[in-house]
């Protein structure tokens, strides 16, 4: 008998940040079907972000990112390699749509490797890569925000990864992970 099943798979160090890897809490759950999967994820998502821990200021932000997008400024906007306060905005934007439970694309134009020489952004289809860039790691920002689920109307496999390293001492953890999982 072959069937499909959705798995839910959370590991995360909230609401506190984490020392190392394993300090995270793992979470496992399946699913029938897809629809009830991607419920589960909304609800763990609104659950995280509207609570204020380490990594969400309770209102659906990210604290830190937050805190990065207010000191850039929109000086080289017009540049589509350039990381701007109003193009690290949509993104952030995005990303509390996300937590909202909403199926909402990304609005920003696919580029690969818009950075300030400390974090970089790429921007596909599919979803955003933030990461450290060129000085960013040497001076703590060393951030990990991977996802595709700006809209999840497609039965496919979904995730959201992040660690929001962005200068401060120690990083709070959230990987999410919604996948097909055929049981034989």
């Amino acid at each position: 008998m072959n069937k499909e099943i959705w798995t839910l798979i959370i590991k995360t160090s909230l609401p506190e940040t984490a020392e190392c890897t394993l300090d995270l809490q793992l979470e496992v759950k399946a699913f029938g079907k897809f629809e009830d999967a991607k419920q589960a994820v909304r609800e763990k998502l609104k659950e995280y972000a509207f609570t204020e821990n380490a990594m969400f200021n309770g209102k659906g932000d990210l604290i830190y990112l937050e805190r990065y997008a207010k000191d850039l400024d929109d000086e080289y906007d017009d540049d589509k390699s350039s990381l701007s306060q109003s193009k690290l905005n949509c993104v952030h934007n995005a990303l509390k749509g996300i937590f909202e439970g909403k199926d909402a694309p990304l609005q920003m134009d696919e580029v690969k490797c818009c950075s300030d020489w400390m974090i970089a952004v790429d921007v596909t289809k599919d979803g955003i890569s933030m990461y450290g860039y060129d000085d960013g790691p040497c001076n703590g920002y060393d951030p990990i925000i991977k996802t595709n689920m700006f809209d999840m109307t497609e039965e496919k496999d979904y995730y959201l990864h992040i660690d929001d390293m962005l200068g401060q001492d120690a990083s709070s953890e959230l990987y999410i992970d919604l996948i097909k999982t055929k049981l034989e």
